[in-house]
């Protein structure tokens, strides 16, 4: 199942990346969580289908251009953590950023039922203490 939740989860960078938000519905649990963390402009969990689809939107009030690349997938069981590089410019200022984040998204029969986002890189392997999960498809891996 692993295989099939990083092929999921992949759609929604692909959909990213095409500007397509909130991402591919059918893949979305309706009591989808988002949870921002704590540092974030509005940190908390998300409950349902409309909070997650406001969250998304919300993200891209404050940015003119966000771009998310994933770097690396690892997988285990139903979870699947991204370590993700990203681009932004700021909508009004123009300032642009660049770094390194991470999220760990949750599934259930094929949907996604939560999705957590972290400042750092390697924070979504560390959050369940999984930091010695295989890498799935990453560009970097062998």
């Amino acid at each position: 199942m692993s295989e099939e939740n990083v092929e999921v989860v992949r759609s929604f960078y692909d959909a990213w990346a095409r500007n397509e938000f909130p991402g591919p519905i059918e893949f979305m649990d309706p009591e989808i969580e988002y949870v921002n963390p704590v540092g974030a402009v509005e940190p908390g969990t998300r409950r349902g289908l409309g909070a997650f689809i406001n969250a998304v939107e919300k993200v891209f009030e404050g940015w003119e251009t966000w771009q998310m690349e994933p770097e690396q997938f690892s997988a285990v069981g139903d979870q699947v953590a991204v370590i993700v590089r990203y681009r932004a410019r700021g909508r009004g200022s123009g300032v642009e950023v660049e770094g390194r984040e991470s999220a760990l998204w949750t599934l259930s029969d094929g949907k996604v039922v939560r999705y957590a986002w972290f400042h750092e890189p390697a924070d979504a392997l560390e959050a369940p203490g999984l930091r010695d999960w295989p890498a799935v498809r990453g560009p970097d891996v062998q």
